[in-house]
């Protein structure tokens, strides 16, 4: 499952990870990733199935934000918090917040508060094409000063130590899909049953070389 362990917060930037659980099964999948030319899993969407069994990740889309020999980061896109960015902005920073975006939940592991947006100026990495990723204090100001829009802001995130992800991927407990701007900032309420839908109509050639069929007939999975 994700770590919940917050890994050493570096200040203007995000968290990083470490550990060793499923050496064998990363590096299968990094070679199957390779040939196919994925260096990579950043910037892709983790669509989690019943077969994680953790109430964290029920019917969540996470976005990859980082993702190598070393673990992972992502941030869940459609979990939704019952505050408002401004408040929680105000009692942090003690200053005035125009945003009227909602805070939302980006996992269970602590960290600074992040962003997603369109602003390349005041980002800290391009996570895929329109799509940029900030946690140094400095950049988020900025963002929350000029009131930038399209904009998610996230407390919490997800992570994966090195290896974790490959094999929790392989065991089928989340499938990976392709992931857009309008994935980030679009409407998120249905996001997760219509990516489900998707993938039972267009599998992945991963899943079909590891020979993984976790995809059940119903696309409610209830």
């Amino acid at each position: 499952m994700p770590s919940r362990a917050a890994g050493n917060t570096r200040s203007g930037s995000a968290v990083f990870f470490g550990g060793c659980r499923g050496a064998r099964a990363a590096s299968r999948l990094r070679k199957l990733c390779k040939n196919m030319g994925m260096e990579s899993w950043q910037g892709q969407l983790l669509v989690a199935t019943p077969k994680l069994g953790d109430s964290n990740f029920f019917r969540s889309v996470v976005l990859l934000i980082r993702h190598g020999e070393e673990g992972a980061l992502g941030l869940i896109l459609n979990r939704p918090s019952p505050l408002s960015f401004a408040e929680v902005w105000r009692k942090l920073m003690e200053s005035d917040c125009p945003s009227a975006e909602k805070l939302l939940v980006g996992g269970p592991c602590a960290g600074p508060l992040m962003a997603l947006h369109r602003e390349a100026v005041w980002s800290d990495a391009e996570v895929l094409p329109e799509v940029y990723f900030t946690a140094a204090p400095s950049n988020l100001t900025q963002l929350v000063e000029q009131n930038v829009a399209p904009i998610r802001f996230f407390g919490g995130h997800a992570g994966w130590g090195a290896g974790q992800l490959e094999g929790e991927v392989s065991s089928g407990a989340w499938f990976l899909a392709p992931a857009t701007a309008e994935h980030v900032f679009g409407d998120t309420e249905r996001m997760w049953e219509e990516l489900v839908h998707a993938h039972r109509r267009r599998p992945s050639s991963v899943y079909e070389a590891l020979g993984i069929k976790h995809v059940p007939p119903d696309p409610t999975w209830n």
